[in-house]
């Protein structure tokens, strides 16, 4: 929003915004994975032809949820995702178009090959090849800054700053695509887990030095 400062044509961030940006905290800090038998949610829904745009804000909210596509009008995302699901139709004045149900899933064969199954439907539903390809290159981007880190001895503020924006950047990134599905539905070959173990390493090392040069900045 537009303010002025000190005399000064200026810009504040909207109370819009800010909630956006608070409610991002839980899944960008304490990303949630889910157990395989707390269910799914499903959002069907139907927006006029006349009314595209709204179907294209539907379904662009929904993937920065990690909602996957069943069909066209039907989506899913593990059961945990609900409340962020209501909230975000609420505000985007879209509940109207959309139902949202409880599931769980029924696999025809059932047993460990219902397991399997499942497993199948996921890969379907979201492009895991992708996320496991984003996760390897995020490693490679940034398991070198945290082995830096831990053997190079204390760095500046401004240079902590400078180190845990990229960091920070790329990583929620990751997790508004990461469906948080359970760890035994995903492929063997998951880097997943190890990308968050190394993002939650670089921000306990950088984030207080970092805010630290925030303040000393804003303080002039």
């Amino acid at each position: 929003d537009a303010e002025s400062v000190s005399g000064a044509a200026g810009y504040r961030i909207s109370p819009e915004t800010e909630r956006i940006l608070r409610d991002g905290d839980p899944r960008i800090f304490a990303a949630r994975r889910a157990t395989v038998d707390e269910g799914w949610v499903l959002v069907v829904f139907s927006v006029p032809e006349s009314e595209r745009a709204k179907r294209h804000t539907l379904r662009t909210q929904l993937t920065r949820l990690g909602f996957g596509s069943v069909s066209a009008g039907v989506w899913i995302a593990p059961g945990h995702v609900h409340d962020e699901a209501e909230d975000m139709l609420a505000r985007h004045g879209l509940r109207s178009y959309a139902d949202l149900f409880r599931a769980d899933y029924l696999s025809v064969a059932g047993g460990e090959d219902g397991a399997a199954d499942l497993a199948a439907k996921v890969r379907s539903w979201w492009d895991t090849v992708r996320l496991q390809r984003l996760y390897v290159e995020f490693l490679a981007a940034h398991r070198p800054v945290a082995e830096q880190i831990a053997s190079g001895g204390p760095v500046t503020d401004r240079e902590a700053f400078t180190t845990y924006i990229r960091v920070l950047t790329d990583w929620r990134r990751l997790v508004y695509l990461d469906p948080g599905v359970a760890r035994e539905l995903l492929p063997a070959e998951w880097s997943g887990t190890e990308a968050s173990e190394l993002f939650d390493e670089i921000h306990a090392r950088l984030a207080g030095p970092a805010h630290r040069h925030v303040e000393r900045v804003r303080a002039g």
